[in-house]
């Protein structure tokens, strides 16, 4: 196989995804890496060293992209694709890789700096909807409570806390409820403001936030589907980061349907990209 590699652009992160001679040892290993938005130079200068012959792009930089690769001398030629098509076809190649085969169709959410929800079908992929909540809401909100802190360091504030004493619950309301159930996301912060929770419990909430509103939603338009039983989740907002993960995967069971949880899927557009660019050409 000829190296190949696929670069997602996002409004937060660029993904790039690399596989063949030039990405590792083995002919099928694949090469990940992440770089901040504003590294586009930077990202297609570490294509560029893994030589491949087929490379595509995705993403709303794609264009940009693709233009300044054209711009060089001897560059290789770049072939631009549809983000939901990517996703589409990254979601499968990371879901074979971890040896999941979820009956089609399913719901495909990404969740990156907002949340977009796909339906997957056989052969056939759209956009159903989608919400303003996701990775950037977290770093936003978490930069005007928490102060200067990054994505990491909210994921892992958030893993140590508990938004009980942020969240009001709905068992707080009705005591005959069983625990656990969310009435009002920071419902309690009000009444406790003598006590102020410690940042652990607020990253925790803002976690809890982003995480049970995307699984309502993502439910909420899978039910307009009676078909769909499982909903697939990547994106970057669920790297490293454990709480939003369990969050996710507990409000989507509580509605009767399975979550799905991409390994590496950070990389499902950029692994996309590079899946339709190998087919494309062959």
């Amino acid at each position: 196989m000829s190296a190949s590699a696929g670069i997602d652009f996002g409004t937060s992160l660029i993904k790039l995804a690399a596989r063949g001679a030039a990405a590792g040892a083995r002919a099928d290993a694949l090469h990940l890496r992440l770089f901040p938005a504003h590294a586009v130079s930077e990202a297609l200068a570490c294509a560029a060293a893994l030589a491949p012959q087929r490379l595509g792009l995705t993403g709303g930089g794609a264009a940009a992209a693709a233009a300044q690769l054209a711009a060089q001398p001897g560059a290789v030629h770049a072939a631009q694709f549809p983000e939901f098509d990517a996703w589409a076809a990254g979601a499968q190649a990371l879901l074979a890789r971890s040896g999941l085969r979820p009956a089609r169709p399913y719901l495909l959410a990404s969740v990156g700096t907002g949340t977009s929800a796909l339906l997957v079908g056989q052969g056939a992929v759209r956009r159903l909807g989608g919400t303003a909540l996701g990775g950037g809401t977290l770093t936003g909100l978490g930069a005007l409570l928490l102060g200067n802190r990054g994505f990491a360091e909210i994921a892992e504030l958030a893993q140590r806390g508990d938004r009980s004493s942020v969240d009001l619950y709905i068992s707080d309301i009705y005591p005959q409820f069983p625990p656990g159930y969310t009435a009002a996301n920071f419902g309690r912060a009000a009444r406790t403001a003598a006590a102020r929770p410690s940042p652990a419990d607020i990253a925790h909430a803002l976690v809890a936030l982003v995480g049970e509103n995307v699984s309502l939603i993502c439910s909420a338009l899978a039910a307009a589907h009676p078909e769909v039983r499982q909903l697939v989740f990547g994106g970057a907002t669920l790297r490293h980061n454990p709480a939003m993960r369990t969050i996710i995967t507990q409000i989507t069971q509580a509605r009767g349907l399975e979550a799905l949880l991409l390994e590496d899927g950070e990389f499902t557009g950029a692994l996309g990209a590079l899946v339709l660019a190998e087919t494309a050409t062959d």
